[in-house]
């Protein structure tokens, strides 16, 4: 992988804060104590354009939160691969690998310079009472993208 890893400075957790407890549906319903003591525990990552943020098919533990840049959902196909979505800051994504520890389901990859906050499954599981608020979160995150499937499906058939 090819990622800069740093540690958040107060300053950073600081203007973290608001951003992420109004805008990331991961976070919604976490106080900012919650929030801070997630990202305190948490990776801040820069990727380079072009650059794979996680690969489709390996094992993962941990989720993202774009806080610079943008990506692009890539899954393979029978016609090679096919963009799921565009990432926006805000924008989250390898949630599924906090749930179960599989394989990943597509890729993801960066357009832009991206920084990005990483979060374990260890972070989450350590606070069960943030965790509960942050799965319940997943589960409706998870939920609106397979019902947009689902609808794509359907028009597909």
């Amino acid at each position: 992988m090819n990622w800069i890893r740093e540690q958040f400075t107060f300053t950073d957790l600081q203007r973290l804060l608001f951003k992420l407890s109004e805008h990331v549906k991961a976070f919604q319903g976490l106080t900012p104590a919650e929030i801070s003591d997630l990202l305190g525990n948490s990776e801040k990552c820069t990727f380079a354009p072009g650059a794979d943020i996680v690969k489709e098919g390996s094992v993962g533990t941990h989720m993202y939160i774009i806080l610079n840049g943008e990506a692009k959902v890539l899954k393979s196909g029978r016609d090679g691969q096919v963009e799921l979505a565009r990432l926006m800051p805000a924008d989250s994504f390898g949630e599924m690998a906090l749930a179960d520890n599989e394989a990943r389901s597509a890729s993801v990859v960066a357009d832009s310079d991206c920084v990005l906050v990483r979060i374990n499954d260890q972070i989450i599981n350590s606070r069960p009472e943030i965790g509960l608020k942050v799965y319940r979160n997943i589960t409706k995150v998870l939920s609106a993208r397979l019902r947009t499937a689902d609808e794509l499906l359907a028009w597909r058939l």
